[in-house]
């Protein structure tokens, strides 16, 4: 890092990095993106195979492509990585990049779940920001951490927004009922731990709740499947000693990946920034 800004490599390069990428290209004066961390380059154990290819979206209008990196010059190289993978991604690579002395933006919040790798994560030397992702009002649960009784969430999907290869069948199931039926359902209901095992790549608005509460075991989040949602709704109440909060968010879905918010890139864009420099700074 110095005064003409900061080094970054994207870990991931689907839909979000993607888009991550290309609205980055607009402050390249503030931010440089080296290149990408992708499936392929952290299971190559040839350096010179990695570092000679690139990626990046086909098709016209797609954009420059990008230098694949290997995870030990991403890390030698970077002022910043940037998660924009998976929890998976996050719980493999995270320590290794903090522990380096390199920063670690993660999307994934989920998998800060589990407080043993939320403690390797902010280990350092380098440091582990949070990304706000799709809602807003973390600052005021933040300053409220400790004064607070309960959170509760409601979040409400299409459910093609809810299915993944790896959810339960019997989620799976339900889900898949709602539908067919054409009339929204609730779907699940539980800790955050739970709706992060069963969810983990689009809930992690839970674990940011948590996070910045201070107490994950202090939210309890209910998910309604909706398949007349254009929006993805997210109404959070917060209860405390110190007052009480609600609010109440509507995003459209990433057309290139609904399980996720358009507002998710954009948000670690803002965040990428801040940390560049750019205001204006609330603190």
């Amino acid at each position: 890092m110095d005064d003409m800004g900061i080094d970054v490599v994207l870990l991931g390069y689907g839909a979000i990095g993607q888009a991550v990428h290309r609205m980055l290209g607009a402050h390249d004066g503030e931010v440089r993106v080296l290149g990408v961390l992708d499936r392929a380059s952290l299971a190559d154990p040839d350096p010179a195979a990695r570092t000679a290819r690139t990626t990046g979206p086909d098709g016209p209008g797609s954009g420059p492509r990008v230098p694949v990196l290997d995870l030990a010059t991403a890390i030698e190289r970077a002022d910043l990585v940037i998660e924009c993978a998976s929890p998976v991604a996050v719980r493999a690579h995270g320590p290794a990049i903090t522990g380096a002395g390199t920063d670690l933006l993660v999307a994934s919040l989920g998998a800060l779940a589990d407080g043993r790798l939320r403690a390797a994560l902010e280990a350092g030397p380098g440091r582990c920001h949070y990304s706000t992702g799709a809602i807003g009002g973390l600052d005021l649960i933040r300053a409220s951490a400790g004064t607070i009784n309960a959170i509760e969430l409601h979040t409400r999907k299409l459910p093609a927004a809810l299915l993944h290869p790896g959810l339960p069948g019997t989620l799976r199931s339900a889900i898949t009922r709602v539908a067919e039926s054409g009339t929204a359902a609730p779907v699940f209901s539980g800790s955050v731990a739970d709706a992060v095992r069963d969810f983990p790549s689009n809930i992690n608005v839970a674990a940011a709740l948590g996070l910045a509460a201070g107490d994950l075991d202090l939210v309890a989040v209910d998910i309604i499947a909706d398949p007349a949602a254009a929006m993805t709704r997210h109404e959070i109440t917060v209860r405390g000693d110190g007052g009480n909060y609600r609010f109440g968010i509507e995003n459209f879905p990433d057309p290139a990946n609904p399980a996720t918010s358009a507002l998710t890139a954009r948000s670690m864009v803002s965040g990428v920034l801040r940390l560049a420099g750019r205001g204006p700074h609330f603190i």
